[in-house]
């Protein structure tokens, strides 16, 4: 995965650098600044832009909607000393995929980046519900659901169908172990899991906003699939700026 990475402390940056590079991680840049991250970002176009909140020049939570113009492929990690339930919320409405505190062990700083470098929402659990009930994105059970990729849409209303892993393999056109990846990035991205908790919490809000038209209210069917023992999760070069 090819990363940038911004925080003020040049240090931290240089350290944080080799040991995503000893994960088999490419670092691009380094930059100290909004400015200079903003500019890294637009010309190496990165997976991941790992970004801290304060910088001299501003705040990193101001920079992740440029940043995502800037790069229509890149997603934004916010690492950051600052988990207030605010500080997380106001990150994932400007369209974070990621917000992890400093204080976190280094492999899961790592595991929080390669989670969101893979499409997924990589967030604390318990930073993502605080954020739900404090300065939230919206009063809405089921606000994680904007983070689904259409692959993880597609596999969802074949889970709501009642589908097999098998089902969904062939509805979707895709191996078994696709499959099997889709529905589980759904249940990671709604907390819960199996997908027996899934269907109970999708069923109890069939009329939320944040569905698409298609899949709420009576179109919310369900019942248990054959294969619900298979609901468990699942289991370089660079500058400095």
């Amino acid at each position: 995965m090819r990363l940038v990475l911004g925080d003020d402390h040049l240090l931290l940056l240089e350290a944080m650098a080799l040991g995503f590079t000893d994960h088999g991680h490419e670092v691009l840049a380094l930059a100290t600044t909004r400015r200079q991250t903003l500019e890294a970002v637009r010309t190496r176009a990165p997976d991941v832009c790992l970004l801290d909140i304060g910088f001299p020049d501003g705040s990193g939570l101001d920079l992740i909607g440029p940043l995502l113009a800037a790069s229509a492929t890149t997603r934004v990690v916010i690492m950051s000393g600052w988990t207030e339930h605010t500080s997380v919320a106001r990150a994932l409405r400007e369209g974070a995929s990621g917000f992890v505190g400093k204080g976190r062990p280094f492999p899961d700083i790592v595991s929080y980046v390669e989670r969101a470098g893979a499409g997924h929402l990589a967030v604390d659990p318990d930073l993502v519900h605080g954020a739900g009930h404090g300065d939230a994105i919206r009063p809405d059970p089921l606000w994680q659901l904007r983070f689904l990729t259409t692959r993880e849409w597609d596999a969802l209303g074949c889970l709501m169908d009642g589908l097999t892993t098998a089902e969904i393999a062939t509805r979707l056109g895709v191996r078994a172990s696709t499959a099997r990846t889709h529905v589980q990035g759904v249940l990671t991205k709604l907390g819960v899991h199996s997908r027996l908790q899934a269907a109970a919490l999708l069923t109890a809000h069939s009329s939320s906003v944040t569905w698409p038209a298609h899949l709420r209210g009576g179109a919310v069917t369900w019942s248990p699939p054959d294969d619900a023992a298979d609901d468990g999760p699942l289991g370089g070069s660079r500058q400095a700026i």
